[in-house]
């Protein structure tokens, strides 16, 4: 059996045995060509399809270990597109762009389409594209856009190096290279469809590995379609994912110190305070006291407002142990205020909480009426304003 010899001979010096060869540099320009003439091929096939569908799976592996996602591409007619990934659903749909998660139902976002689904997101997130190279090779219209596609939106400045027929779990392939600043991307496309079928980016500590499945149709299966009828419509991406004033706040069911499992839906009716802290977050420490005062206050005037810390973070390695230091705290500072055990941090992901302290303030119908991250010195008096506001209206 014959050995490759760039298995053997590291990589810079195959090429000075290549460029000292005869006609070897004639070689690797007409691998190039070929390389370029097989881009515009398949460009030509994602641009001329009808209708496409993908199911993609991909594969992010550092030194942290791998992490894998599944999200799927729909190419419709026109600039009608969709692209379902990482929880969000972006859609191109009649002339508009339209954003939705699938942690916040009743909201949207939606804006006229600038070009296309790529190119309205770009324009959205800060000019960085989708990692799926779809868009670019159906909407693209230069060279350059079809194979700055393969860079999946993480390499950028990519140039052909070339194109050969390999053979993958008895199955043929062209095998398209690139490369660019410190990455080298590997395409398999297929050989009688020339749809992409895999695409490797390999960057210093990082490996991107994108699998797809595509299928070509003479029409939809399941029309592109959107609902945001009784939904609310926000401007921006950051507005859509965070919990914001005006939206229903997430449902959760946790344990109390003492034992007893607390949900917000039991509190319905009255104002809920939530503070997310840890008893490492020295401004959580200098927070808790304002709200226990204010916890008093409530109590005193006899209203329906319940305050309850919700305590996140905690490094021990149990859940036993977290709840033991959290107790030694809770005592040692004479709260009488209950305090909620977030053991997996799973309500504050649901709440969006970045940094602590980070409160949320949940009027009478269960809508969020504040949210405020940080150490707040007038506390007191503002929670006694939205307090007042929230059981007002």
């Amino acid at each position: 059996m014959r050995t490759s010899l760039s298995r053997l001979i590291p990589t810079g010096l195959v090429l000075t045995i290549c460029l000292s060869a005869p006609n070897c540099a004639a070689q690797a320009e007409d691998s190039r060509e070929r390389g370029i003439a097989l881009v515009q091929e398949v460009a030509r096939v994602y641009r001329n399809a009808p209708a496409l569908t993908d199911d993609i799976r991909i594969t992010t592996r550092t030194r942290r270990g791998d992490h894998t996602e599944t999200g799927r591409v729909t190419l419709g007619p026109g600039t009608d597109a969709q692209v379902v990934l990482e929880g969000f659903e972006l859609t191109a749909l009649g002339g508009q762009f339209i954003v939705e998660h699938v942690d916040q139902p009743a909201k949207f976002v939606q804006q006229p389409l600038d070009g296309n689904l790529d190119q309205s997101f770009a324009a959205m997130a800060g000019g960085k594209g989708l990692p799926v190279p779809h868009l670019g090779l159906r909407y693209g219209t230069t060279l350059d856009d079809f194979v700055q596609a393969f860079g999946l939106a993480r390499a950028m400045d990519l140039s052909i190096t070339g194109v050969e027929t390999v053979e993958r779990e008895g199955t043929r392939f062209e095998q398209l290279d690139l490369h660019g600043p410190d990455v080298s991307v590997i395409v398999l496309i297929d050989l009688k469809t020339k749809l992409v079928r895999s695409i490797q980016v390999t960057a210093p500590g990082t490996v991107i590995t994108q699998t797809l499945t595509p299928i070509r149709h003479d029409g939809l299966p399941t029309p592109i379609e959107v609902d945001t009828a009784g939904r609310r419509r926000v401007e921006s991406i950051p507005q859509l994912v965070s919990i914001t004033v005006g939206d229903d706040a997430p449902d959760f069911t946790l344990e109390a110190l003492d034992g007893a499992q607390v949900s917000l839906a039991d509190h319905r009716g009255s104002v809920v305070v939530l503070d997310f802290w840890a008893t490492w977050c020295r401004p959580c420490q200098m927070g808790l006291p304002k709200l226990q005062e204010f916890a008093n206050w409530a109590a005193q005037e006899g209203l329906p407002v319940v305050v309850l810390p919700v305590d996140m973070g905690e490094r021990q390695p149990t859940r036993e142990a977290k709840k033991a230091r959290v107790a030694v705290y809770w005592k040692s500072q004479g709260f009488t205020m209950p305090t909620l055990m977030d053991y997996e941090s799973t309500t504050a992901r649901a709440f969006q909480v970045g940094s602590i302290p980070h409160m949320v303030v949940v009027g009478p119908n269960g809508k969020v009426v504040e949210v405020q991250t940080g150490y707040n010195p007038n506390a007191i008096d503002h929670l006694k304003r939205i307090t007042r506001r929230a059981l007002a209206d």
